[in-house]
């Protein structure tokens, strides 16, 4: 029977738990005794008695402790699954959105603004030109009637750019 069996217990003989300093279980465990501290604040490891844990009882709890926390049924951070899931988020979709612009479901804003302009430029010009064209077509309007005309057209104009 192997030292290690003997300590853990995995033979059927279960020796008296053998009671360790915190730097002697941090070699065990192969961690830092401040690690050994805050695992013991944490609750995952307990003292056994004065300044010394049962060592056999320590490496069970500290193995469980890591088995659920691996599968996922730790005593995790709740801010860091915060994060973890803010995360998580903003990666799926960031990749949502490089899809979209893929499929072209998305365009860049610059180019929605450069077609809408040249839109918008196309519409003013034509609205510019309705003067001249019902002074053509409706020959009995005056040049007073057309210079209104003019004028309520681009003071309309000047309203919708102001907003």
């Amino acid at each position: 029977m192997s030292d290690i069996e003997e300590l853990v217990g995995t033979v059927r003989k279960q020796p008296t738990d053998t009671l360790v300093t915190a730097e002697e279980l941090a070699e065990w465990l192969g961690l830092s005794r401040r690690r050994i501290d805050e695992l013991t604040i944490a609750g995952v490891l307990t003292r056994a008695a004065r300044a010394r844990y049962a060592l056999r009882a320590s490496i069970l709890s500290y193995c469980a402790d890591q088995r659920s926390k691996t599968s996922g049924r730790g005593r995790a951070d709740p801010a860091y699954t915060a994060a973890k899931t803010r995360a998580a988020e903003a990666t799926a979709e960031k990749l949502e959105t490089a899809n979209a612009v893929a499929r072209r479901e998305l365009i860049p804003a610059a180019e929605v603004e450069r077609e809408w302009s040249a839109i918008l430029r196309e519409v003013r010009a034509a609205m510019l030109a309705l003067p001249s064209r019902l002074q053509q077509r409706h020959g009995h309007l005056t040049m007073h009637d057309i210079n209104a005309i003019d004028r309520e057209i681009r003071d309309a104009l000047e309203e919708v750019a102001d907003s």
